[in-house]
């Protein structure tokens, strides 16, 4: 009886891993499409900044949410603020609006419960927890910004302490490497299946072979990932209800989430680990909609990963080793801790509002798909187009 539970815990685990493995893929595939056919858009955009802060701040949640990743939109702005390109000023609202802008993905990924009411209303506040967060600080920490440079000048001053030490040190995410390989062989597959050639492109500042994307075969690359990723949600929120519940589930909440500085600190950690704070954000919202863990008990993780995907940037402007890059890199980081000592404190604020939405959300639909087109594309464009 000890060696048939044994074996099915073991088969439990590998398949486990198995679709999350699956899950990484399709977040992978999911954004490198995006990143892949919308780079040139994203850099122009970039290059558009003004001195108008909206407009700055609106380009990078645009630009984050067109290529899902506000480590590839800030190091993209790094290089440029780095070159003389880009305004140092200019480009700290657009750093705040990256910080928006990755939200977008673990939004997608609380859709893979949308057929349960009370599974996807649990998933999806735990994704909007997390972009409440982020324009809660913005509100607050832009006006600031704006009327005294706190932000920017406090980045200036710790660039300056800091110059003196090593710059050039680089990391790579374990994860992507586990994903990246077959992820490219899929993606060069499917182009070849249509017909589309590869070509050289510079995608942030580096030389990349990509497939030359045209609008089907984006729409087929973006149809696969979000198979790829439904059906890996799917059977992990399975296997994750009878596997965790139990002695796993007791220890994530004794060691990891019973305690704010836990919880805030393996955010962080987890983060600067695997280099996206979209993959960490994701990778909770099954367990929030299981009901495994609960919005109270994730949004200091959720915190804490906004501040451990801001490594990326550091390592970004250490390999340029720009002054005003450096400073740009570190405005991301002070932005984002300044956020935590506000809003943990507060955190009934974003937590009430996320928990309000969720439930509108879960009895209409279309208030999490209006949300997605509203705060995400239609505003944005709206306001770059006024201003």
């Amino acid at each position: 009886m000890q060696i048939k539970k044994g074996m099915e815990s073991l088969k439990g685990l590998f398949l486990m891993m198995f679709f999350l493995w699956l899950f990484l893929l399709s977040i992978k595939l999911l954004g490198g499409t995006f990143k892949h056919y919308f780079s040139a858009d994203a850099d122009g955009l970039i290059m558009n900044a003004t001195s108008n802060p909206l407009v700055s701040l609106f380009i990078g949640v645009l630009a984050t949410a067109i290529i899902q990743s506000s480590s590839s939109t800030t190091s993209i702005i790094i290089a440029f603020v780095g070159s003389g390109a880009l305004s140092y000023l200019n480009a700290v609202p657009m750093i705040m609006g990256a910080n928006i802008g990755t939200s977008i993905t673990g939004i997608i990924v609380s859709f893979g419960n949308i057929r349960n009411r009370l599974e996807f209303k649990r998933a999806f506040s735990s994704a909007i927890v997390h972009d409440f967060f982020n324009w809660l600080t913005v509100f607050i920490l832009l006006p600031l910004e704006m009327y005294t440079r706190i932000i920017s000048k406090s980045a200036r001053s710790l660039m300056e302490f800091c110059i003196g030490s090593g710059a050039g040190a680089t990391f790579k995410s374990p994860l992507d490497a586990v994903v990246k390989t077959i992820a490219k062989k899929i993606e060069f597959t499917v182009a070849g299946v249509f017909g589309n050639p590869l070509v050289e492109k510079v995608i942030g500042g580096k030389p990349k072979t990509i497939p030359d994307y045209d609008w089907i075969l984006l729409v087929v690359m973006i149809i696969l990932s979000l198979a790829l990723l439904f059906v890996a949600l799917k059977y992990m929120s399975q296997i994750m209800k009878k596997v965790l519940i139990g002695r796993f589930e007791k220890i994530i909440h004794k060691y990891v989430f019973k305690r704010i500085a836990t919880a805030l600190l393996f955010g962080i950690l987890f983060t600067m680990s695997v280099q996206s704070s979209s993959i960490t954000i994701s990778l909770v919202v099954p367990l929030v909609g299981a009901g495994i863990l609960t919005l109270e008990k994730i949004f200091p993780y959720a915190v804490g990963a906004n501040i451990g995907t801001t490594i990326t940037g550091i390592l970004a402007s250490m390999v340029t080793g720009h002054p005003a890059g450096i400073s740009i890199a570190l405005v991301h980081t002070i932005f984002n801790i300044s956020g935590a000592a506000i809003f943990i404190p507060l955190r009934f604020i974003p937590i009430g509002a996320a928990t309000w939405f969720s439930e509108k959300a879960a009895e209409n639909r279309l208030w999490a798909f209006g949300y997605i087109a509203l705060m995400f594309f239609v505003i944005p464009l709206t306001v770059m187009t006024v201003f």
